[in-house]
């Protein structure tokens, strides 16, 4: 079960970098300004977990632990709900790239779906604590910092996403919306940590069985 549990990761791990990185018309593709997006970003840091996790586990070697699968959750689930509540639909006529899906289908959401599912069925658990939810939100308020400075640097610059346009929202808006997002977000990765502590401790694929205690060598009566 651990190789089936290896194979998935590393199968998830290409058709994200193929999304990322490749287009049938275009062939390979890569452009720095794409990385710019949260999306982009999320969907990259998955597809390395999932790659060093699918290495690790076929290989017999010490696999993430369930803080990283837990924090690349969070983010692809905020990415997948983001895209989904807030942003506008992908224009029509996308080609396809991957098993009968588009580049946005796959990165908003195929991957936060598999993900989940991923983080549910493939990684021990009741570990984490509510310090983990807070210490994954250090990474989406970064972001809100580097699209800030990045703005005030290159003005010209659009801003990824309207929601942390300060040009639009000013300062006062921007920070509304840090704290509004951030309480969402918080909140998203408290019932991430909740569904952690109902699940059991081992994987429920790909688990060890415990080895049976080694039974003491009988010793012939004097």
């Amino acid at each position: 079960m651990r190789v089936v549990v290896g194979i998935l990761r590393l199968a998830l791990a290409a058709i994200g970098l193929l999304a990322l990185f490749w287009a049938p018309s275009t062939g390979l593709t890569f452009d720095l300004e794409d990385y710019v997006y949260f999306t982009n970003q999320s969907n990259l840091l998955l597809a390395l977990v999932m790659l060093w996790g699918g290495v690790a586990v076929l290989a017999g070697r010490r696999e993430p632990t369930p803080w990283v699968f837990g924090a690349v959750t969070l983010f692809l689930l905020i990415t997948g709900l983001v895209s989904y509540l807030i942003l506008d639909p992908a224009p029509p006529g996308e080609e396809v790239v991957a098993l009968g899906l588009t580049r946005d289908q796959i990165v908003h959401r195929l991957t936060p779906i598999a993900a989940f599912v991923h983080f549910v069925l493939m990684v021990p658990h009741r570990t984490l604590r509510i310090r983990s939810a807070a210490s994954w939100l250090l990474y989406p308020v970064a972001y809100c910092v580097f699209t800030t400075v990045r703005g005030l640097l290159s003005p010209d610059s659009d801003y990824p996403y309207g929601f942390i346009d300060v040009s639009e929202l000013g300062y006062g808006g921007l920070l509304l919306n840090v704290l509004i997002y951030g309480v969402g977000f918080f909140v998203l990765g408290l019932a991430l940590v909740g569904l952690d502590r109902l699940l059991p401790a081992r994987a429920l694929l790909g688990r060890r069985e415990p080895e049976p205690t080694p039974r003491a060598p009988l010793v012939p009566a004097p």
